[in-house]
């Protein structure tokens, strides 16, 4: 065999291998024939029988018409001529055959190429729609979408214009998108108006077939042509309708329902990468509002402390001239925790969002601002020369407030307390340039209202040193190194002690017994008021249950304890008092509570609950520092007060003034006639003490009478005065 095969190969050394396959099968060639091939062929079979029919045609006549010809001796005329006409018939036959089967061969090669073609085409539109998920999966702007989505459905229906149309609300379609020529563009369509608003309540796809309404077409004046054949399927996901895909076909073209399919497979991809594109819209404003809200003031929309930061360090990094400067503004409104404590934090908001608007226009279109929480803004200047300029911003910032702020119907007038940091070599950094001015800012609160204070070097030295003081109180009042001392207190006419009042003392280690002016004011401000307000109304009970068993006294002495503005805010106020004099065993009329005229200012309904649940106790509530305030008479009627504390700056001017000295007189009379104790406080001298004996002031209390004493100075005095 292989010899054989050697030898073959021999004989035919120019065929290949395919070739002597098909030898072998018994055909010249694997090849299909081409349409082309075919039709040569029948031209050569038609060409050679009409030559060979001519031929015997010829011959046959000249056998049968031309006598003069004589056929060969053994040859039959009419044999011959019959013979003739029987291979004429056969090759006719031959002739037809043949052409019958170059015809099937035709039809089969015709049938082959359209089904070719038709495979092609499908393979086309998988491909397109492929590329066209492909694409679109890629995409993430919902617009580059929707521009996708009909580039792709052009590429797939070789389609002359579409559009795209959305839901919008429940009911509603909206186009979003449109290319070429259509008619779609701003279109609005409830569902089940119109095609697409048919597709959109049956979210079935529609096969379009002839032109709409052709009457109206004719009539559009400069109308684009109509389209003769369109299709329109519903853009699903998930069972949720998102929109219609409407394709207009080319002119002269009609689509089928092949297409129609083909279109909607493509509209469950299209719906699918809206979707997608939808999310990461929605995922990417949501991750820019918390952005914004990571960045900005909720409430004034203003940049907040982090933002605003870092634009000082921006400005303080970029090139500069030398004489180009950068302040920093930091301000508090003064008096702001009253306007949220009377008429509550609502109208604050009120007041903080009209103050933030008023702020942007007093400010520069370069310069930035920020709300630092609460009432602290700030503003950061660019570009000045001296710090002159940055005083001429902040007291264009105070100029705001000339107008007042209305709430609710009311005006609220308010002032506001600037410190202003410039930036130096020591204060080259944004952390810096904010602690300087909030150093300034506080230096000027203290220094009174409404007023700018630009900073300077003391002024760090003194918060350093206020600091440590805040860290020392605090530790004070842990290691319990803060005392109670008491001054007594005289009803004048009958010289005898009939109370005490408690007053805080601190112990301490360096500087020694300091009083309690020396660290009220920075308590207040650090927050630790109501620590020491609990440790003095604990500790003073104490004492005064354990003089009543020391001291033989002809009467109960009473006891006078300050409370604070923020600790008669605290809501477990009422709670603490009733604690300790259930702990010391002290009866509750013998406690007197002393709040000034400030505190019950601050909130009169929160304030006037907490004074009705104190004297719901037994205790009695003093009025402190009466006659500074701007309606004390309407606080002795409002408010269940029990004693009034003349303020020692009218007992100054008692023997000097006659004004100060007729107040007095009329404070005494009106508690007379509301059956309300009266004490005069800082009786310093002898006039001052005769002079309110002749104006029968019945209480007092001072240095010239008593000054105040720790717990065992006070039980050697009253065993003396005794």
């Amino acid at each position: 065999m292989q010899a054989g095969s050697v030898r073959s190969s021999e004989e035919t050394p120019g065929w290949t291998l395919t070739e002597r396959a098909a030898r072998i099968a018994g055909l010249r060639s694997f090849e299909t024939p081409t349409l082309e091939a075919i039709e040569y062929r029948r031209y050569q079979l038609w060409v050679l029988t009409i030559a060979l029919l001519l031929t015997l045609v010829v011959a046959l006549a000249t056998f049968t018409f031309w006598h003069d010809v004589r056929p060969p001796a053994w040859m039959n005329p009419r044999i011959a001529q019959w013979g003739l006409i029987g291979i004429v018939l056969l090759f006719c036959a031959y002739a037809i055959e043949k052409e019958l089967q170059l015809r099937r061969l035709t039809q089969l090669l015709i049938e082959e190429r359209v089904l070719t073609t038709a495979l092609t085409n499908r393979l086309r539109e998988v491909s397109t729609l492929l590329e066209a998920a492909k694409a679109m999966n890629l995409i993430l702007d919902l617009q580059e979408v929707l521009e996708t989505i009909l580039d792709c459905a052009h590429e797939l229906l070789g389609s002359r214009d579409g559009s795209i149309m959305l839901v919008h609300g429940e009911d509603e379609l909206r186009t979003v998108y449109a290319s070429g020529e259509s008619a779609a563009r701003g279109a609005r369509l409830r569902f089940g108006e119109g095609i697409a608003g048919r597709v959109a309540t049956t979210r079935e796809p529609l096969l379009i077939s002839g032109v709409i309404d052709p009457e109206r077409r004719a009539q559009e004046a400069g109308a684009h042509p109509p389209p003769t054949s369109s299709l329109s399927v519903p853009l699903v996901h998930r069972d949720v309708l998102l929109g219609v895909l409407n394709i207009n076909a080319a002119a002269g073209y009609t689509y089928n329902e092949h297409q129609l399919r083909a279109l909607s497979l493509f509209g469950e991809q299209a719906a699918a990468a809206i979707a997608n594109a939808r999310l990461y819209e929605e995922q990417r404003l949501l991750a820019s509002q918390n952005v914004y809200q990571a960045l900005h003031d909720l409430l004034t929309n203003l940049p907040n402390r982090a933002l605003f930061l870092d634009r000082i360090t921006h400005a303080l990094s970029r090139r500069r001239r030398k004489d180009q400067l950068i302040a920093l503004l930091f301000l508090d409104l003064d008096d702001f925790k009253l306007i949220n404590d009377s008429l509550g934090h609502g109208a604050g908001d009120e007041v903080l969002m009209a103050f933030a608007d008023r702020l942007r226009s007093s400010v520069r279109s370069g310069d930035a601002m920020a709300r630092f929480g609460g009432d602290e803004f700030a503003v950061l200047v660019e570009d000045i020369s001296s710090p002159t300029h940055a005083v001429a911003a902040a007291e264009r910032i105070l100029s705001l407030f000339a107008e007042p702020f209305t709430v609710g119907g009311r005006s609220v007038w308010l002032r506001a307390s600037i410190g202003i940091a410039v930036e130096s070599l020591i204060a080259s950094s944004a952390e810096a340039l904010l602690r300087n001015a909030d150093t300034a800012k506080n230096v000027a609160k203290g220094q009174g209202k409404g007023r700018i204070v630009v900073f300077e070097e003391t002024m760090h030295a003194d918060a350093l040193r206020r600091l440590d003081l805040e860290a020392e109180l605090q530790h004070a009042i842990d290691e319990r190194q803060l005392a109670v001392h008491f001054q007594p207190i005289f009803a004048l006419m009958a010289n005898r002690i009939v109370g005490v009042e408690a007053l805080v003392r601190w112990h301490h280690p360096e500087r020694g017994l300091l009083p309690a002016a020396a660290f009220l004011p920075l308590a207040e401000q650090a927050g630790l008021m109501v620590q020491i307000d609990r440790l003095v109304l604990h500790q003073a009970c104490e004492t005064v249950q354990e003089l009543r068993a020391e001291v033989p006294l002809n009467a109960p002495l009473s006891l006078s304890v300050n409370i604070s503005p923020t600790h008669l805010q605290d809501p477990g106020l009422v709670d603490e008092v009733a604690s300790a004099l259930k702990a010391t065993r002290l009866e509750a009329e013998r406690l007197v509570l002393e709040i000034t005229e400030s505190a019950i200012l601050a909130d009169t309904e929160r304030v006037s609950a907490h004074l009705n649940a104190l004297k719901s106790l037994g205790v009695k509530l003093a009025l402190d520092d009466f006659g500074t305030g701007y309606s004390s008479l309407s606080h002795l009627r409002r408010f269940p007060v029990d004693v009034v504390k003349i303020d020692r700056v009218f007992i100054d001017g008692v023997t000097s003034d006659k004004g100060a000295n007729a107040l007095v007189q009329a404070i005494v009379r009106l508690g007379r006639g509301l059956n309300i104790e009266v004490v005069a406080e800082g009786i310093e001298q002898q006039s001052q003490a005769d002079a309110l004996l002749q104006l029968r002031c019945p209480f007092g209390q001072g240095w010239y009478l008593c000054e105040a004493l720790p717990r065992d100075a006070l039980t050697s005095f009253l065993r003396r005065f005794l």
